[in-house]
């Protein structure tokens, strides 16, 4: 397989997860490909039960299982999940009764939300619809939304009151996500709108844990949200680099490897 087709599924499972259901022609125009070529990258990633075919387009197979960094298929989509995974049980462990957190977006903070008690005392704030999914059935769990406009193709809702709600509200912990990772340009995402959010989640929490796998660090998206140094925590897989392990180390960032 050439890197361009690798780098076309990768953008195309990046798409779904983002939007969950797109058709043929959008993502097409899209990643500035033919529609032919797509329908092609269809089938195989649907013969590898990545995604699912709807009349004119697709769906991702698992919303949950598979992630915008995928960027080959069978094992290397598991060993994905298997560390989003084991970084979302590692975060909740970290959360106690009656705390007030706040989940950011992304394709590992539902795996946080998955794997906390479901019977545990909390209040959440949250911006997309995965995660207030997530909760909305656990009686004890508080929620709150920051509403406002919904981005499908981000699953995030956005508005100017949403991020002042964000501000004048507490956290004990703040479970941030990002899209790249590095020493000098710190903190990126893709979408404009996560990083408004995001900042008002760093400067509202106590402590700010990093939910991130090593997949990560060293990629800079187009959008700046945080320095490093401004992290509590990160808690990532063991296929992070020395050299960021290193970096962590002499910032005094706590280094959580799963």
């Amino acid at each position: 397989m050439s890197y361009e087709r690798k780098k076309r599924l990768k953008n195309i499972i990046n798409l779904l997860n983002q939007k969950e259901e797109m058709t043929v022609k959008e993502i097409a125009h899209t990643l500035n490909v033919s529609e032919m070529t797509i329908r092609r990258d269809l089938n195989d990633l649907e013969k590898e039960r990545v995604i699912n075919r709807t009349h004119g387009g697709a769906t991702l197979y698992d919303s949950l299982k598979y992630s915008a960094d995928v960027y080959v298929l069978g094992e290397q989509a598991e060993k994905n999940v298997k560390l989003k995974s084991a970084i979302g049980l590692k975060a909740a462990s970290l959360i106690s009764p009656n705390e007030t957190i706040f989940l950011d977006s992304g394709s590992t903070t539902p795996f946080v939300a998955k794997y906390l008690d479901r019977d545990m005392p909390i209040t959440v704030l949250c911006y997309t619809f995965k995660n207030a999914s997530i909760f909305y059935n656990r009686r004890n769990a508080n929620i709150i939304l920051a509403g406002g406009y919904f981005h499908r193709d981000s699953n995030v809702f956005h508005s100017y009151e949403g991020c002042e709600l964000v501000k004048k509200i507490r956290a004990d912990k703040a479970f941030i996500s990002t899209a790249g990772v590095d020493e000098d340009l710190g903190l990126t995402t893709f979408f404009y709108f996560e990083a408004e959010i995001k900042k008002a989640m760093i400067k509202s929490a106590k402590k700010v844990i990093l939910v991130a796998d090593s997949s990560k660090f060293g990629k800079i998206s187009v959008t700046y949200f945080a320095s490093l140094n401004e992290v509590h925590t990160i808690i990532t897989d063991n296929g992070i680099a020395e050299n960021y392990k290193e970096a962590i180390k002499d910032l005094g960032i706590e280094l959580i490897v799963t």
